[in-house]
């Protein structure tokens, strides 16, 4: 009987010069639409959330994204670090204490690290109870998830990204302790296309989750303490009832007249 491998990975590693090439993608006119309809987007989910401190967790050089959000302190975590990195720190590390963020904005790190299992155990690990996480990563039920099939293979971009499903995504959050809310998608059109504000019209209306990318947002579940009874604690001894005369409980009986 053949047994199963021990050391085998369950996702292809990317290759050392990733987040430079990535980088060097967003600079470009499809890597600026993209953000600039990421931004967009979070403008309307990121004034929901409430808390103190917000994390955003970016591949190579960081883009601020957490501009629309309503929380005081704000750390954008890079390795590559920069000037717009306040923590340069691997996303698989996290280093930040247990339940210490209100806020983790997950900026297409799932896409591009060797480990995004490890990235979403450190994401939930350090949300308080009712936290809010925020997973922005490449949708491949869209026009770029099948452009990327005919691509398989190459090292351009976006096609390197891993292009996780959001309902994957989800099924990891669950088994760590997080519930999905919600998911928005949007970028419908191809990238460098004249058709572009065509695809984006039929997009918006027909196929609402089939963007070239997606925001999904889950809470950090609460946990709910019950006291257990002791097996030799004494019943619970009921209300004392203290027996009153119907006379007396309706008041003063009348005397009869002579």
């Amino acid at each position: 009987m053949a047994l199963p491998r021990l050391l085998k990975t369950p996702f292809r590693s990317q290759p050392p010069d990733t987040a430079k090439v990535f980088c060097t993608w967003l600079d470009s006119g499809a890597g600026q639409a993209l953000l600039t309809a990421e931004r967009a987007l979070l403008a309307d989910i990121l004034p929901r959330v409430t808390g103190y401190v917000a994390l955003q967790s970016s591949v190579g050089v960081a883009r601020p994204m957490l501009g629309s959000a309503r929380l005081g302190t704000q750390v954008v975590m890079s390795a590559a670090g920069g000037d717009g990195a306040t923590i340069q720190a691997k996303p698989c590390t996290f280093p930040f204490r247990k339940q210490s963020l209100d806020l983790v904005l997950l900026h297409h790190s799932l896409d591009f690290d060797d480990n995004p299992h490890q990235i979403l155990r450190n994401a939930a690990r350090t949300l308080v109870p009712g936290g809010t996480l925020v997973v922005v990563g490449f949708n491949p039920s869209s026009l770029w998830g099948l452009l990327r099939w005919f691509r398989a293979g190459t090292d351009e971009m976006p096609w390197r990204a891993r292009f996780l499903s959001a309902q994957r995504v989800g099924d990891w959050l669950s088994v760590l302790g997080c519930e999905p809310e919600g998911l928005e998608s949007r970028f419908h059109s191809k990238p460098r296309s004249r058709l572009g504000q065509w695809l984006a019209w039929l997009g918006d209306h027909l196929w609402h989750q089939h963007g070239s990318f997606y925001v999904l947002v889950a809470r950090r579940r609460a946990a709910m303490i019950r006291p257990v009874r002791s097996r030799f604690a004494l019943p619970d001894r009921g209300p004392n009832v203290i027996p009153v005369p119907v006379a007396h409980w309706r008041g003063k009986p009348q005397e009869s007249p002579e």
